[in-house]
């Protein structure tokens, strides 16, 4: 697969679909938790200090929170919501390999669709926010929870990024192969015809 810096590729977030049908949402357990661990995760971050004074239990409350999140987004509001999933594997010789796939059948509500692209950015520039917070008010050991949240959390949105591109480059490939397929029937069939 290579990597292609120069092109330039649209993220649409479900602004394509304009079929009331598909406005709806079609997995709303999916939406609700695609955006509950994330918004969980956010609030007990601004809320621990009120409530407890361990920094230890507000840390492993919030990456609890953080990694449900990143496992939720990842393997199911991805595939459910936007048709998306993306995975690495190491092979045998130690090698990382980056797997981006796309739904065939691309059936994606786009209120759904929306909701999900959504929650995947804004999140981030809400840690950025709050990471800018605690370096100014000098709360290093909150910037550790910022870190490993924004870690997460960019990782889902590079993903998902990703696979939006790659999806969009398969679909001009196959319309390409398509145009050309047509292309050369009618070119084969005008040949036969001058032939007879």
């Amino acid at each position: 697969m290579s990597d292609d810096a120069t092109e330039d590729v649209a993220l649409t977030f479900g602004e394509d679909d304009l079929d009331p049908k598909r406005r709806r949402l079609r997995h709303p357990v999916t939406v609700v938790f695609h955006l509950t661990f994330r918004i969980l995760a956010i609030v007990v971050y601004l809320l621990c200090g009120w409530f407890s004074n361990s920094f230890v239990t507000s840390f492993v409350v919030i990456v609890v929170l953080l990694s449900i999140d990143f496992w939720t987004v990842k393997n199911i509001s991805g595939r459910l919501l936007v048709g998306l999933r993306w995975w690495n594997y190491v092979d045998e010789d130690g090698e990382s390999h980056w797997v981006f796939e796309s739904h065939k059948n691309k059936n994606v509500s786009a209120l759904e669709s929306r909701v999900f692209w959504l929650g995947l950015v804004i999140t981030p520039i809400i840690w950025i926010f709050l990471l800018i917070t605690s370096l100014i008010s000098l709360k290093f050991q909150w910037m550790i929870i910022v870190i490993v949240a924004l870690s997460l959390n960019s990782a889902n949105l590079f993903g998902y990024i990703k696979c939006k591109k790659d999806a969009s480059k398969k679909l001009k490939s196959m319309a390409g192969n398509f145009l050309g397929q047509q292309l050369l029937k009618q070119a084969m069939a005008s040949t036969e015809e001058n032939q007879q």
